[in-house]
C-alpha cells in the first residue's frame, strides 16, 4: 500500500489545489506500479502553520 504524507505551508491548500494534488501523486504512483495499485493508494495532506515550519536552524 503506498502512503504518501504531504506537509505543506497551510496557506497553500484550497479545495481545488487538494483535489488536484491527490489526483496527481496518486496518478503518479499508478504510472509506476500500474493501475491496480490505484485503490490502494493513500495520500495525506497536512497544512502547517509558517511559523511552525524550520530550515536550517532557522524558523519559517
Amino acid at each position: 500500500m503506498p502512503y504518501i504524507d504531504v506537509k505543506i505551508y497551510e496557506n497553500r491548500l484550497d479545495e481545488k489545489t487538494e483535489r488536484e494534488l491527490i489526483e496527481r501523486l496518486t496518478a503518479a504512483v499508478v504510472d509506476v506500479f500500474g493501475e491496480s495499485i490505484r485503490p490502494q493508494t493513500w495520500v495525506t495532506l497536512t497544512g502547517v502553520p509558517h511559523r511552525r515550519w524550520g530550515i536550517g536552524g532557522e524558523q519559517g
